[in-house]
């Protein structure tokens, strides 16, 4: 039988297959026969179109013409640098001078130009010919404070009849000195200077009372007494006076005040011309 059938085939068929239009024990009639080396269909896929740029701008509206160039990128402007307000320049404080101070700290006064020098002493003229002494035998010494030390030191050491040249010469230098500080203040040389810097200020009601007070005191032939105890004489008085009994104190106090405003404005060589040695508020006591 073997003969009669190809390789691969047997005379009996395996269970469950048979052949075609065949029936029997071993294929129910129900079951339907598969093929042996059953194949299944492959699904067609449907190859998608690539999407382009030009596709992209059909979807918006666009009408597409061809491959779109590419937008040239514009560069980011440039920001300007921001200038730095330069900070305000402080304007320089004037430097006010301190005043200068005594020893004893008070303040000093300031002294004319005009008034004369005070004299020099013996110890001055003594020390100028020791100065001239001191540098020949001390050339490397230099400043002041050591040749006015050893000076000193000299001075003491020296016996009278050595200092009468010095001492004559310092009486001879008080004694100009006298006459020319006379002349200053004869000439009104103090006021002078004091207007200059500016008016002296004017008296007030008490102080025009405290005049007229002084003059009636001294015209009643009164005691004489010392500065302090009028002025407590007067303060008394003027306390009990009225207020109408002031007034005319007040009117001259008033007067008073607009001179000075007066001589104020003016410039100090006007005010000096204007004034001189007078009081410019005598007409007002």
């Amino acid at each position: 039988m073997a003969e009669h059938f190809p390789m691969g085939y047997s005379a009996f068929p395996p269970y469950g297959f048979g052949m075609p239009g065949q029936t029997g024990m071993y294929m129910p009639q129900t079951q339907t026969t598969m093929p042996m080396n059953p194949v299944m269909p492959t699904p067609a896929f449907t190859q998608a179109a690539p999407v382009t740029k030009a596709t992209k701008s059909t979807k918006k509206g666009a009408k597409s013409t061809g491959p779109k160039k590419k937008a040239a990128k514009k560069k980011p402007a440039k920001k300007k640098p921001v200038k730095k307000k330069k900070p305000a320049k402080k304007k320089p404080v004037k430097k006010v001078p301190k005043p200068k101070l005594t020893k004893s700290g008070k303040k000093k006064k300031e002294r004319d130009p005009l008034a004369p020098k005070r004299a020099r002493t013996a110890f001055n003229f003594f020390l100028d010919a020791f100065r001239e002494e001191y540098k020949i035998t001390h050339p490397d010494v230099k400043g002041v404070v050591h040749c006015t030390k050893a000076g000193s030191e000299k001075w003491k050491t020296l016996l009278p009849a050595e200092r009468t040249p010095y001492e004559e010469k310092a009486a001879a230098a008080r004694e100009a000195y006298l006459k020319a500080k006379e002349a200053y203040i004869s000439s009104g040389g103090p006021q002078k200077f004091k207007l200059a810097k500016g008016p002296p200020r004017p008296p007030t009601a008490y102080f025009v009372f405290l005049a007229n007070f002084r003059k009636d005191r001294a015209a009643s032939g009164a005691e004489p007494t010392s500065i302090k105890d009028i002025s407590k004489l007067a303060g008394q008085k003027w306390r009990e006076l009225d207020p109408q009994d002031k007034v005319p104190y007040e009117q001259k106090a008033a007067l008073a005040k607009a001179e000075y405003l007066k001589l104020k404005e003016l410039s100090a060589e006007e005010r000096v011309a204007a004034v001189g040695v007078k009081n410019p508020y005598a007409q007002f006591l």
